[in-house]
């Protein structure tokens, strides 16, 4: 049994319920459940309704109550509060208790029932568990918060008086649900209103909500808060909006709350996020406004990818077209009897206004020079004819347009159908085929078709031609075109990165990849080497959790000496250089102009850019750039792979690192005897590790902690790991385990261990982890001078009362005097000696529950 519940059965207040529960023939109305439920985040105080002193009576000694069949059956109509001369029916706990009853039985219809019996009975108006219960559980019927607001407005008129937290209970409850933010609103406005509440506690609310509160639901909440007459929410709105990064809605609120007086704490007005907020509104010019300046423009809309113009024309007229049957346009066309001009005023005068793509093709075929085809469609257009919408039309005519005839009479001369060039899975299917066969007219001519839509064409054709040859595989190609796009300044976008990311070999989950079946080639190493292109020369957003499948590749594939150059390399370069932090950390050449080139594009993929990260965003966030590229896991994998590095007998030497010559495979031999090529040693991702930590990575004691006993367990365990490698692990290993104690915690710095020779030696030792021991152990939470100073320490003792000088069992547990003299147990020296012996063994239970 863990050890937390052990604790909680042996509190007085649980056994005294337990006892309650035994004793009673029903459940006790202490066990009532709470008006609200799961969503709702007011402050709410448990129904306990007042009860005599139950005696402490031991569990064996109580007689076990005997509750008859008939009992059973009539027990939920005996509590029923009908009233009798001695109890008049107006008894609000008999009422609550029936409430529960009926609720736990019939869930909200129990609910109804009960509020239906209720009849002239009135709901409490004072400050009482009862009073709240019966309160909070009423509206929690979605049909039922109406009435019960007219109940509350008939008390009022009747006594003058009203449950004081009525409106916390209900905004409380249904202000979270963001499903019924209009109800709430209307609930609201008919609480305030009819009931004519002056204070609301609109902070309580926030401060109970911030956790699960939605951008919808603070929406409303300022609607409520603009028309009140609060002026203390800022502390729990403002600040927290700040820290989930929707900037653009803080500042709403920050402007809001100053224009009302509400102004922050000197605790909040403190904080950076605030700082940063209040000078970008004041359009003050220190750097932390300029960065929240910029970031907060990085959040506003992105520029449309896709000409909305031609959008619009490709779905359609908006008015209703009238046309020819397109075959027979084309056949009119194409007649040599009549000019295609006279043929345009034939079908304005007979009231055609579209024309299809076959009939476009046959005009523009017809027209010579090919440079009047631009005369043509203005001809058509001054006749009031458009365009039937069709990517052939639309395409053909922006090419005139923009005077591309060779393009324009490659369209013209092939042998697709018109309509082909709406299917664009058909049309990236060409591309791949006419690349494959070295096609390269007509795989211009299909790469224009595909970035006829897009505002910038070349920037989409360059990347489509990536894209599919990439599909091909021809490394020298790929090369070739990442750098005429780097001489021209094309930035690649996502899906190229994930087509680059494509080209790795296969893998399964949580297993390291398979053969290669491009025989000896390095696909891992040419991704990587392809995105430290595009990520130093700036020609695109290489997001960190790109790098993740590429640096457990690394890992998988016992790679070390790549994975951990990787691994620096990365994190001198996603560290963010706003702060102080990484001020020292050795900086990239390229690293300020490729930073200044994304912070001026209009690149934006996520909220938070890695390169334009706000000061307030630290390492517990999710989103900063060294947690998605480090996270627990990640450095846990780190200790593992070293382990496997150094252990097992298979494990690659990364002889390929080398150049061409010394890389062959008849070289090792001679290269491990000069000492040029060695096996690593088993400490070497936890030395990374404690590097990274050095250079400003946050990692936490726990995480290694449940790493390394993962490996001793798998290494020196009783049982046998169900995984090849670990078990080759054990086998290889010559190592002894207080030898792995002493060397991680020289190499942490800290103790993370306990050495296995300090087992027997006091009672602070005896709860140590071991390997060997059973994982689950009863834990005390304390223990006696005995265990701690020794069975002796009485008989030591003086007939004056102070202790003899201290032996050699207690100078090993540390009772001896600061100053270099023996101490005594009786002396204010021994009291501070017991008093840090204390503090040692709290601390140490309290690491172990951790563990």
């Amino acid at each position: 049994m863990p050890p937390a519940l052990d604790r909680l059965l042996a509190s007085p207040s649980a056994l005294g319920l337990l006892r309650c529960i035994v004793n009673s023939t029903a459940s006790p109305t202490a066990c009532r459940p709470a008006a609200r439920c799961s969503h709702c985040t007011a402050h709410r105080r448990g129904y306990r309704p007042p009860r005599g002193k139950v005696p402490l009576v031991r569990f064996r000694d109580t007689p076990r109550p005997k509750i008859s069949k008939d009992h059973q059956d009539d027990h939920l109509s005996s509590i029923a509060p009908i009233g009798t001369e001695t109890e008049p029916r107006v008894s609000a706990a008999s009422w609550a208790e029936y409430l529960q009853q009926r609720e736990r039985v019939g869930g909200l219809r129990g609910i109804r029932e009960v509020w239906a019996e209720r009849c002239k009975f009135d709901l409490p108006t004072d400050d009482t568990p009862d009073a709240e219960y019966l309160w909070g559980t009423f509206i929690r019927a979605p049909d039922l918060v109406v009435s019960v607001i007219e109940h509350a407005v008939d008390l009022l008129r009747r006594t003058g008086r009203i449950y004081p937290h009525l409106y916390e209970l209900c905004m409380g409850y249904w202000l979270p649900q963001e499903q019924h933010i209009e109800k709430t609103l209307n609930y609201h406005h008919q609480l305030v209103v009819r009931l004519k509440l002056q204070k609301l506690p609109l902070r309580t609310l926030a401060h109970f909500g911030k956790q699960r509160w939605a951008p919808n639901v603070y929406n409303a909440f300022m609607d409520m808060y603009r028309t009140s007459n609060e002026r203390n929410v800022y502390d729990e709105v403002v600040p927290v909006l700040c820290a989930r990064g929707s900037v653009s809605m803080a500042q709403h609120w920050h402007t809001l709350c100053t224009r009302r007086g509400d102004c922050p704490s000197l605790r909040v007005a403190a904080e950076p996020a605030i700082q940063a907020l209040n000078a970008s509104i004041a359009n003050l010019s220190d750097p932390e406004a300029r960065l929240l300046t910029i970031y907060v423009r990085s959040l506003q809309k992105r520029e449309p990818k896709l000409n909305a113009d031609l959008l619009r024309r490709l779905q359609g007229r908006d008015s209703a077209p009238v046309r020819f049957d397109d075959a027979f346009c084309a056949r009119m066309f194409a007649t040599r009897t009549f000019p295609p001009e006279s043929i345009i005023k034939g079908l304005a005068m007979v009231g055609v206004n579209e024309i299809g793509p076959q009939a476009v093709r046959a005009m523009a075929s017809r027209t010579s020079p090919i440079s009047e085809l631009v005369t043509m469609f203005e001809e058509l257009r001054a006749n009031g004819i458009t365009l039937q919408g069709s990517v052939f039309s639309i395409a053909l005519e922006k090419f005139a347009q923009e005077k591309r005839w060779s393009v324009v009479q490659n369209i013209l001369e092939s042998d697709q159908h018109p309509e082909v060039y709406d299917d664009t899975k058909l049309q990236k299917e060409l591309l791949d085929y006419y690349i494959q066969q070295q096609d390269l007219k007509q795989a211009h001519r299909t790469l224009a078709i595909l970035s006829v839509f897009h505002n910038d064409a070349s920037h989409t054709a360059w990347n489509l031609l990536l894209q599919a040859q990439i599909k091909q595989f021809d490394p020298g190609w790929i090369l070739h075109i990442l750098q005429t796009m780097r001489i021209q300044d094309i930035d690649v976008n996502t899906e190229t990165l994930m087509a680059i990311k494509a080209i790795l070999r296969p893998r399964q989950h949580g297993r390291k990849p398979g053969r290669s079946p491009r025989g000896k080639f390095d696909d891992l190493r040419f991704v990587t080497r392809l995105f430290f292109m595009i990520l130093e020369c700036g020609m695109g957003n290489v997001r960190p959790a790109i790098w993740s499948e590429i640096l457990r590749r690394y890992g998988m594939s016992n790679r070390f000496r790549e994975l951990r150059r990787t691994v620096l390399r990365l994190f001198c370069w996603y560290a963010p250089r706003t702060g102080n932090q990484f001020r020292d950390l050795p900086k990239p050449p390229s690293l300020d102009s490729v930073t200044d080139k994304l912070c001026a594009g209009h690149q934006v993929e996520c909220k938070f850019p890695y390169y334009n990260l706000p000061p307030f965003v630290t390492q517990k966030y999710k989103i900063h750039p060294l947690r998605g590229l480090f996270p627990p896991r990640f450095q846990q994998a780190l200790i593992v792979w070293g382990f496997r590095q150094g252990l097992l007998p298979n494990a690659p030497t990364e002889q390929s690192m080398f150049s061409r010559i010394p890389a062959k495979i008849h070289h090792r031999r001679r290269l491990i005897r000069s000492g040029i090529l060695r096996r690593l040693d088993w400490s070497v991702g936890l030395q990374l590790l404690v590097e990274l930590r050095d250079l400003g990575l946050d990692v936490h004691r726990y995480t290694v902690v449940k790493a390394l006993q993962a490996i001793f367990v798998n290494t020196f365990g009783r049982g046998q790991s169900n995984k090849t490698e670990n078990r080759r692990m054990e086998a290889a290993n010559r190592i002894p385990y207080p030898e792995y104690v002493r060397e991680v915690n020289r190499i942490w710095g800290k103790v993370l261990f306990g050495e296995p020779h300090l087992y027997v030696k006091d009672g602070l030792h005896k709860l140590m982890w071991h390997p060997r021991f059973p994982r689950y152990v009863r834990r005390r939470s304390y223990l006696n001078l005995d265990e701690v100073l020794g069975p002796i320490w009485r008989e030591q003792k003086s007939p004056s009362g102070v202790a003899d000088t201290v032996g050699h069992e207690e100078s090993e547990i540390g009772n001896e005097h600061p100053s270099g003299t023996s101490g005594s147990v009786g002396d204010s020296s021994g009291l501070e000696e017991l008093e840090r012996s204390a503090m040692a063994q709290r601390l140490s239970d309290a690491e172990r529950r951790r563990i």
